[in-house]
């Protein structure tokens, strides 16, 4: 009897680990989400973020918490900092201000970034293979996009001699892709006229001041001003007669003529794929950084019959979508 007693009290003692480590709470992921917007982030950038972590396991409300907060279009670390208060475990940081304001804020949490034009040009990382430090993610700007938005746009819009640049100059990321959107307007006979506009008030000055000096046309570097104000920026172009160009179809949806850039859901999957990957233990500094593999040509052929214009039956056939 004492021999079947001790045998059942060992074995309820060997019970007692697992026991006690089937009790224990399941891990909690917190992920940071740090825009550069002056508002919330729209609703569809974060369903679409979301929809992608689930499809890794990463459940809100269940083993994930998302923490969203946003900049205000400035690159202060104040904001980020509330973030890191809060013991995120990785911060996805949508925008160059919004990665400058994290960077500033810390250099051991991991940083996942998106929608950054020149990652290695502004110091984020050290290259896109190693990029070393906290900071890894995807770039939006491949090396020849500038020329074939530009050539894609002037192919629509005839006899077009002068071409609107407006960028918000408290983004970073807008600034570096002037160079390369100036040498696209060049390399095909034209002029360009640049303009700095973030806000409602400067979009309608800058629309104002572009029509009054004759040019054909708009494009707008990628900035999350273009998809806060999307509505009023379509609004002020068809006021002003001006055909728009865009890197984000969002643009193109509420009354812009077109967009050609990067798809956004495949940055936003590989954004879940950099948060699974770190979450799982691995260093933002051995993930290479990758470029844009896929791009979506969108055009608004309502929107391009009421300026008047014709869309070559060519480039709609090519386009990702048309939208009537």
């Amino acid at each position: 009897m004492k021999r079947r007693r001790f045998i059942t009290l060992l074995g309820g003692a060997a019970a007692w680990p697992m026991a006690a480590h089937a009790q224990q709470p399941r891990r909690v992921w917190r992920i940071g989400f740090l825009s550069n917007s002056v508002d919330p982030p729209p609703a569809a950038i974060l369903n679409v973020l979301r929809e992608s972590l689930r499809e890794r396991g990463y459940v809100e409300g269940q083993n994930t918490i998302i923490d969203v907060r946003w900049t205000h279009g400035q690159s202060d670390p104040s904001v980020a900092t509330e973030l890191l208060r809060n013991k995120v475990d990785v911060i996805v940081a949508w925008g160059t201000p919004a990665v400058t304001a994290a960077r500033g804020a810390t250099t051991t949490i991991p940083i996942v970034m998106v929608s950054v034009s020149d990652p290695v040009g502004m110091g984020f990382v050290a290259s896109l293979a190693r990029p070393g430090g906290n900071v890894t993610g995807s770039s939006n700007v491949a090396p020849d996009l500038s020329a074939k938005l530009v050539g894609t746009f002037v192919q629509v819009v005839p006899g077009m001699s002068g071409l609107g640049v407006m960028l918000n100059p408290s983004n970073p990321g807008a600034v570096a892709q002037i160079a390369g959107t100036q040498e696209a307007i060049r390399a095909l006979g034209l002029q360009s006229r640049v303009v700095n506009a973030a806000t409602p008030e400067e979009f309608e000055v800058a629309f104002a001041r572009l029509s009054a000096e004759g040019v054909k046309g708009v494009v707008l570097l990628v900035d999350a001003s273009n998809i806060e104000h999307a509505e009023k920026i379509a609004e002020l172009a068809q006021r002003a007669r001006l055909p728009t160009a865009y890197q984000r179809r969002e643009n193109v949806e509420v009354g812009g003529l077109l967009s050609y850039g990067p798809n956004p859901n495949e940055q936003w999957r590989q954004t879940a794929f950099y948060v699974d990957r770190i979450l799982k233990g691995e260093k933002p500094a051995d993930l290479p950084v990758q470029l844009p593999t896929k791009f979506d040509l969108v055009i608004n052929l309502k929107t391009a019959k009421a300026l008047g214009l014709t869309v070559p039956l060519t480039m709609q056939a090519a386009a990702t979508e048309v939208i009537e």
